[in-house]
């Protein structure tokens, strides 16, 4: 049994403006001790996907759909209920160092909560696992450093801090919603070389939030691709990176700098993405899709199971395939 099951997610948010469609009948699993990278563009749902997971999302959305973590369904229990898995069992690192730790309290008093809380220890106790969890993620002189406010810490330093906080209750899944985003380049690799340690130590699952596909090349082992709060692609690391099949991976992948090949200019995306209070019929990257058909503009898109977990959401091949049986040339590669 994967150790998280998302079947047919919706998320929604009532404004001013209408009904925003942040989330879109997305389905995907987590396995043991499986990173499960899921990247797109901002705005594409990732971090409303799971926040729903965790149960942190405003309170004017609405979420449809399962959620089932080591078997227990999280849509719809009450917060007593939620507390109990998530900080314990469940733990999320937020994207943003910088405001996520509360600048009115030391280390010590937020860390040790978490274990007084999670665990019933003693506050010595707590304070002792809390010293040697920062050791562990690389802060140093931490038996001095951990009274000290999150303002005399550096933003490197700070993200560090929260993975020690996020680790302390050895959590079986561990959420990092772009952790390395207000990070230089040196720091982004620290940080990216932590969790894969602390990975391969307590054996746990996570799921990486990024739009760094450079970010996930170096620490997934499968990939979930977004755009518009739906999952248009899912595969392997392999996979996504050599066989991209959805137009909108090829893209995003086109728009990596290459050590190898020098270009004038780098490829981009052209338009914008669509407006969530108005998707379009049919296909929601039809709008900015090189290889778009007349059939992607009205009715239902569809899914193109490879097997093996990797599928993308997709007229493409269908299209391609019609056109060969009509006996019609078509200029769609599939790559």
């Amino acid at each position: 049994m994967p150790i998280l099951e998302v079947k047919n997610l919706n998320v929604s948010f009532k404004t001013i403006d209408g009904v925003v469609q942040a989330v879109n009948n997305v389905s995907f699993n987590v396995e043991h001790g499986e990173v499960l990278g899921i990247v797109g563009e901002s705005g594409s749902g990732k971090s409303q996907s799971v926040l729903a997971i965790m149960g942190l999302l405003a309170s004017n959305a609405t979420v449809t759909g399962s959620i089932k973590f080591l078997g227990q369904e999280l849509v719809g229990v009450n917060t007593k209920a939620l507390n109990k898995v998530r900080g314990n069992k469940l733990s999320i690192i937020f994207q943003d160092p910088m405001t996520s730790l509360n600048p009115y309290l030391t280390i010590k008093s937020q860390m040790t909560e978490v274990l007084m809380l999670h665990k019933g220890m003693s506050k010595h106790d707590a304070v002792i696992e809390s010293i040697r969890m920062l050791d562990f993620v690389g802060i140093p002189e931490a038996k001095e450093r951990i009274g000290l406010y999150p303002h005399e810490f550096s933003g490197g330093m700070r993200q560090r801090v929260m993975i020690a906080m996020a680790l302390l209750c050895r959590p079986e899944l561990l959420i990092a919603d772009e952790p390395t985003t207000a990070l230089d380049v040196t720091v982004q690799a620290q940080i990216l070389k932590i969790l894969r340690d602390l990975q391969t130590e307590f054996k746990m699952s996570i799921i990486l939030i990024t739009h760094d596909m450079g970010v996930v090349a170096n620490a997934c082992d499968r990939v979930n691709v977004m755009y518009a709060g739906q999952l248009m692609e899912s595969g392997s690391l392999d996979n996504i990176f050599y066989e991209p099949q959805h137009p909108y991976t090829q893209a995003l992948l086109a728009s990596i700098p290459s050590l190898e090949h020098e270009v004038e200019r780098l490829a981009t995306i052209p338009g914008e993405p669509p407006n969530l209070l108005a998707l379009p019929d049919g296909c929601v990257f039809q709008g900015r899709c090189h290889k778009v058909h007349q059939e992607c503009k009205g009715g239902d898109v569809v899914v193109q199971d490879f097997g093996a977990g990797r599928f993308m959401k997709c007229n493409l091949m269908q299209n391609l395939t019609n056109g060969i049986n009509q006996g019609i040339t078509s200029n769609v590669v599939v790559n």
